[in-house]
């Protein structure tokens, strides 16, 4: 039964090296790499895609931790369903689940309801705190780059036949920056 590793990181900044060791003191020499971010559905990785139409009936997926194959559950689900009716094990090294059994599979399904739990919460005081601010006052996001004498400025200049780029190149700004702060007065 051929067994088959999946290491991924979200990241050039990030390194394989310690899930690459993982799979490697479990024995599994056939390691597929992948940089792409967790949410970016299964399907849509080229590494694992790859990966997912070489492995056969009988044979064996190890990953170092179960976010490796995504944030998503509903993904993640969809995956262990997909190698489960393949009849290809999965293996999660850092928990001890393999899929093959009923238990590892209850476990996994368990974990993965809670990891999405964690997520919306997280999500959902993300907006509060957002809310918050916003309620105090506050300016959310990047701070302008002009100010409203420097816009009104912008408007003067164009109506006065001034090209969008020589007004952008004067207040170092991008041309779309100029074109919104004259339409705004449209």
């Amino acid at each position: 039964m051929p067994r088959y590793g999946y290491a991924r990181v979200s990241t050039d900044a990030q390194t394989t090296d310690p899930q690459i060791l993982a799979l490697h003191d479990e024995g599994v020499e056939n390691i597929v790499v992948e940089t792409v971010s967790g949410s970016v559905p299964a399907h849509d990785r080229a590494a694992l895609s790859s990966l997912l139409k070489k492995l056969e009936p009988g044979d064996s997926l190890t990953v170092a931790r179960l976010d490796r194959l995504g944030r998503d559950t509903v993904d993640v689900l969809e995956l262990v369903r997909l190698l489960d009716k393949r009849d290809i094990r999965l293996r999660i090294l850092n928990l001890g689940i393999e899929t093959g059994t009923s238990n590892g599979r209850l476990f996994l399904t368990i974990l993965m309801a809670m990891a999405e739990f964690e997520r919306e919460l997280i999500r959902e005081r993300t907006l509060a705190g957002i809310a918050a601010a916003r309620a105090a006052g506050k300016l959310i996001g990047r701070p302008p780059r002009l100010t409203s004498v420097q816009r009104q400025h912008i408007r003067e200049m164009a109506q006065q036949g001034k090209s969008l780029r020589e007004i952008a190149r004067l207040f170092r700004v991008g041309p779309s920056t100029v074109y919104r702060v004259v339409q705004q007065t449209a």
